[in-house]
């Protein structure tokens, strides 16, 4: 089963079945969501009396194998930095499936498990977090940041956990007698790659990125993707990527997932996605990057039209039809369903089959 099949199989499975059921997993899958939900409450008044909800992630479904990169894309307020918090229960989900495959073979729902039930199992998926300034405790040394993973886990002697935490600096181009400065002695690229450390200190399986490199100059987001996908061919890493940056994930991804308020509107390969997208909100995105004519002048970006959708409010049938240039009654009406558009690509589109949005 290829990474879509096991993506497409997420969509499909019923949100009523067993919690932790290992019958809709693939054996290669180390992840899979089913129907992943997060509502926050919208409270007013002296009371504070519940008179909404925020639709976080509504209904998102996919699935992860074993040394791929899968990326989560949108604007801003989409929903995927807390899609990928619920995924490590940084933060519970409101209702849906997270099955995850441990290092035993295990399956398990994440969601459905309590804090002190999941601790065991944190040292197979780690987080790296968008800002390397606020995400390293200043306090803290080099060491105690990166073998902080192992001693929470009881992981090795003093002596072993320093060995750990040396050869961790030299794989991410640091060295190793930097375990006893501060976090404020090193610059944002030399930062992340701290954090990239520390999260691989327990040698997880998975590895959460939400937007790790969007703070950096644009030469060392480039040393730091290398350093990323290096460190997944040497390791066999299986990564989670949530970005807002289609160029930096068309570089790294085996499968691209777009969301729009909330809900997943297109998968694909990045390939295909690029070249043909299927959904008019996918090819905005695509046509919003900066782009470079032969001459170097910088062309005019083609930003997409109108505001976001309120998650506390959105609009009736398709999230997007306010914005989108080929909206149509059906659209305004009509919630699309997540299909097979082509071969290996699904939109949630109703004119999905007869636009030409190829870039």
């Amino acid at each position: 089963m290829t990474t879509l099949e096991a993506t497409r199989a997420a969509a499909d499975a019923t949100s009523g079945s067993a919690p932790g059921a290992s019958s809709t997993l693939d054996e290669n899958t180390v992840l899979q969501v089913n129907h992943l939900k997060k509502y926050f409450p919208i409270e007013r008044g002296f009371l504070r009396r519940n008179v909404g909800v925020v639709r976080a992630v509504d209904d998102v479904s996919f699935a992860i194998r074993q040394g791929e990169t899968v990326s989560l894309v949108g604007e801003s307020g989409c929903g995927k930095t807390t899609t990928s918090r619920c995924i490590v229960r940084a933060m519970s989900p409101t209702s849906g499936e997270i099955l995850y495959r441990t290092d035993e073979g295990k399956v398990v729902d994440l969601a459905a498990m309590s804090m002190e039930e999941i601790r065991p199992l944190r040292r197979g998926f780690q987080m790296v977090f968008q800002d390397p300034f606020s995400s390293l405790n200043p306090r803290m040394t080099i060491y105690e940041i990166i073998s902080e993973p192992l001693k929470v886990s009881n992981i090795g002697t003093r002596s072993e956990r320093e060995d750990r935490v040396a050869d961790l600096l030299r794989r991410v181009g640091l060295r190793a007698e930097y375990m006893q400065r501060f976090p404020h002695a090193f610059s944002g690229g030399q930062r992340q790659r701290i954090g990239i450390a520390r999260a691989l200190a327990a040698s997880p399986r998975l590895i959460v990125a939400d937007e790790p490199v969007s703070a950096l100059d644009v030469s060392v987001q480039a040393q730091v993707l290398n350093l990323m996908m290096d460190l997944q061919d040497e390791l066999g890493l299986t990564y989670l990527f949530v970005s807002h940056d289609l160029s930096v994930v068309n570089q790294i991804s085996s499968l691209v997932i777009v969301m729009y308020v909330g809900r997943v509107v297109e998968v694909g390969p990045p390939q295909a996605l690029f070249k043909q997208p299927k959904h008019p909100y996918t090819a905005a995105l695509i046509a919003s990057l900066p782009k470079v004519n032969f001459s170097g002048e910088v062309l005019e970006r083609a930003i997409p039209k109108g505001e976001i959708a309120s998650p506390a409010n959105p609009p009736s049938g398709c999230y997007f039809h306010p914005r989108c240039p080929f909206a149509i009654d059906v659209c305004k009406n009509v919630t699309p369903e997540l299909e097979e558009i082509s071969p290996g690509q699904y939109a949630a589109c109703h004119r999905a089959r007869e636009l030409d949005l190829s870039t």
